[in-house]
């Protein structure tokens, strides 16, 4: 679970901002509120926001954090990310960090780079007495410092791996968390916990993303298929249940071919292909050497009550949202997965997702965490979130985003906290100018 994210001098946030799951001491909705290692934190958050004002640059930054992560270097053109508004931002490092819990620990991880590399990096236990440092690394002076827990080059041996790890093995470039993990997962094995919570418990869905492999997802787990149907079928969206067609590529396939060599040398990635006319989305494997395309099919009745069956690329975009959704909610509601996702609302009807977020609000027994963004203000009802599950974003005069929590306030239990966020009470809207000023009646 996400604890709390820092970041500074990244995208729209110019100096050091934080977003956090720490609980208030409402006892409303009481069961949203987990207890791990004496620290108390939220299943659910919800940021709210102007257009432009930054609440999808929170989830880039984390789905970048991830990026960093799973490739285990620092891209070039890093610099481009920095805060642009202000012209001393150009010689800070970008930094991001997360505090999560994770196999029964509380880690911090945090990394400052920019164009020329990692600058800083560190991942710790975070402990209510005294954190435990599992490494810290800096670039000084032309010079790779690395430390590792207190008492690890007690052990001569230790100390001369550091000193060939800081002169030669690790690259300016690479994220020594990726590196730890890749190499020596044994040995470290906070890091390869870590690791694993950012590339495998951690998924950030952007608001335009339609790379997931869900044709793949739902024919190789059929309790997610099962759950799929049941799920169109309480939404009544017209659809009575969902298949996965597959047919075997032949590997002189000209209209596939680089997708097929790709998997022959990953045979565990998948490949998404979106047709651009029909809709289609197409996820090609490679399954025990044979390359497979996979697409997902939708039943739906006719008037003479027999299934007839579509190819899922003729149905509304709002259906295809919620279908992207089915891993997201049935991991949250089942599992400890972590979902950020940007835009909840898109496509989807205010009285279907809010009857969703309802009912992941009202389950007491949800395993994950779920962290939205949206202007769907009908969720503004404290029957579905506490106060401190809503976050607001707004710019500064000076360009820069702004993150405040709406327990910030002091807001009455019953108070309608909808009808407050519309009048412009908490902020986070947009700034209207006079359309008339626009002059829309005269030629």
């Amino acid at each position: 679970m996400i604890i709390r994210i820092v970041a500074n001098n990244i995208y729209s946030f110019k100096e050091e901002t934080e977003f956090n799951l720490l609980p208030n001491r409402s006892k409303h909705l009481s069961h949203h509120k987990i207890n791990r290692n004496d620290i108390s934190f939220l299943r659910l958050g919800a940021i709210y926001g102007a257009n432009g004002a930054g609440k999808s640059n929170l989830i880039k930054i984390v789905g970048l954090l991830v990026h960093l992560i799973t490739t285990g270097k620092v891209f070039q053109g890093a610099d481009e990310l920095k805060f642009k508004l202000c012209e001393a931002n150009k010689s800070i490092p970008s930094s991001i960090a997360i505090e999560f819990y994770a196999q029964g620990k509380i880690y911090y991880y945090t990394i400052s780079f920019d164009g020329t590399g990692v600058l800083y990096e560190s991942l710790a236990e975070s402990c209510r007495e005294k954190d435990i440092n599992i490494f810290e690394r800096s670039f000084e002076d032309g010079h790779e410092l690395i430390n590792f827990r207190e008492g690890y080059t007690d052990d001569p041996r230790n100390k001369l791996f550091v000193e060939v790890l800081s002169d030669k093995l690790i690259k300016r470039d690479a994220l020594l968390l990726s590196f730890l993990h890749e190499n020596y997962a044994e040995d470290f094995a906070d890091a390869s916990v870590a690791y694993k919570w950012f590339t495998q418990t951690l998924v950030v869905m952007k608001a335009d993303e339609n790379n997931r492999p869900m044709a793949h997802l739902l024919d190789k787990k059929s309790v997610l298929l099962g759950f799929a149907d049941r799920f169109i079928n309480s939404v009544d969206i017209g659809i009575t249940a969902l298949t996965v067609k597959k047919n075997e590529i032949a590997t002189d396939d000209g209209q596939f071919s680089d997708f097929v060599e790709q998997l022959k040398q990953n045979p565990k990635g998948a490949a998404v292909v979106e047709n651009k006319v029909t809709g289609d989305v197409i996820t090609i494997v490679n399954e025990d050497g044979k390359i497979m395309a996979k697409r997902i099919m939708s039943s739906h009745k006719n008037d003479k009550g027999e299934n007839v069956i579509f190819s899922f690329g003729l149905e509304s975009d709002g259906t295809k949202r919620l279908v992207d959704f089915l891993p997201a909610i049935y991991d949250v509601v089942n599992d400890d997965h972590v979902y950020l996702i940007d835009e909840i609302e898109r496509s989807i009807h205010p009285v279907m997702i809010k009857e969703l977020i309802s009912k992941l609000s009202a389950d007491e027994k949800m395993k994950g965490q779920l962290i939205f963004t949206t202007h769907e203000s009908s969720l503004l009802d404290q029957d579905i979130l506490r106060t401190d599950e809503i976050w607001l974003t707004q710019k500064d005069p000076d360009g820069g985003t702004h993150l405040y929590s709406l327990s910030d306030y002091n807001i009455h239990h019953t108070a309608n906290i909808e009808n407050g966020y519309l009048n412009g009470r908490y902020g986070g809207i947009p700034f209207l100018s006079n359309l008339h000023d626009l002059h829309w009646d005269n030629e």
